[in-house]
């Protein structure tokens, strides 16, 4: 079962441009521990994904890369990206710090308390380097 609609600007014979996850999937796979309120809303706000940034992502070296500290949080529940893709993404582009939450793919639905102290421990941390 596809659980994608995708967009193609140009020729159907091309690539698709853009993805979404079908809305009757958005419960099961994106808000599982969500209330439905926010999993409501957020289904009126989503809007597709541009597919080649998703797979054009660079993570170039350089004196610039590393001017903010990044840091990762890792989502728990997450049914987009499982452990171990996240895994892979923070081997790939090593965040300063990593960081994880009881929730799933949304956390500012999930788990907006932690995320926001996470997110005020981050910037403490970052303003007292």
């Amino acid at each position: 079962m596809e659980v994608f609609d995708y967009t193609c600007a140009q020729e159907s014979n091309n690539p698709p441009s853009s993805a979404a996850f079908k809305n009757e999937f958005h419960p099961e796979i994106l808000y599982q521990m969500s209330p439905l309120e926010d999993c409501t809303l957020a289904e009126m706000l989503l809007r597709p994904c541009p597919t080649k940034a998703l797979s054009g992502a660079m993570f170039p070296d350089g004196k610039d890369t590393d001017k903010v500290p990044r840091v990762y949080i890792k989502t728990l529940h997450d049914k987009v990206y499982s452990r171990e893709q996240q895994d892979v993404m923070i081997k790939r582009w090593p965040p300063s710090d990593i960081y994880e939450i009881d929730s799933d793919h949304c956390p500012m639905f999930s788990n907006p308390s932690r995320l926001f102290g996470l997110v005020l421990k981050v910037a403490t941390n970052f303003e007292s380097h």
